[in-house]
């Protein structure tokens, strides 16, 4: 079900950022910037903290999404569930502190301090990996409410196969998908 009479047989993010490329492209590159960049978060953290801030926002789309993911790159499934479910408790301690600034930025951004930067500091995290942090709850706020302003809500076949090429690949193929549909459109 998608609300718009033109996507009414999207399935999935795709669908969107297809059907206007030039215009989502630059999202796109961002996503896959944010998300496969050199990072001290793993693919599977920053995918976790993309599942947690989505809960949070209450995108069922991006939760079955990013579950799939993670499912697909070998994360337990007791902690999968656990984020889909908006906890954080499997997660190890190392991570708490980050997905507790995740949560604030989340549902209070603007209640963000440095007193909350200073806590992710003191469990060991850098400045770069709090910035990749704030990319990725900042990445799916914009994500959540797109897919969640179109109606899109998936189906079970959707997410597997969404997830299996994320968990394999990134998210370099949507954005060569999309370059090559900005690039025909522009020929």
């Amino acid at each position: 079900m998608s609300f718009l009479a033109y996507s009414k047989h999207f399935q999935g993010v795709a669908d969107i950022l297809l059907r206007d490329p030039v215009r989502y492209l630059p999202f796109a590159q961002l996503l896959d910037g944010i998300m496969s960049t050199e990072s001290e978060l793993t693919q599977a953290q920053r995918e976790m903290i993309a599942l947690y801030s989505s809960r949070l926002n209450h995108c069922g789309y991006c939760v079955d999404s990013h579950s799939c993911v993670l499912t697909g790159l070998g994360t337990d499934e007791t902690l999968v569930n656990a984020l889909a479910d908006g906890s954080t408790e499997p997660v190890d301690d190392n991570l708490q502190r980050l997905f507790a600034f995740a949560g604030k930025l989340t549902l209070e951004p603007g209640k963000v301090s440095r007193t909350d930067i200073d806590a992710v500091r003191a469990a060991g995290w850098n400045d770069q990996t709090i910035e990749d942090v704030i990319g990725v709850v900042a990445t799916f706020a914009f994500l959540n409410r797109l897919v969640d302003g179109f109606g899109i809500e998936g189906t079970d076949d959707h997410f597997r196969q969404v997830g299996g090429m994320v968990s394999q690949q990134g998210y370099a193929p949507l954005v060569q998908m999309i370059r090559q549909k900005a690039d025909a459109g522009r020929a």
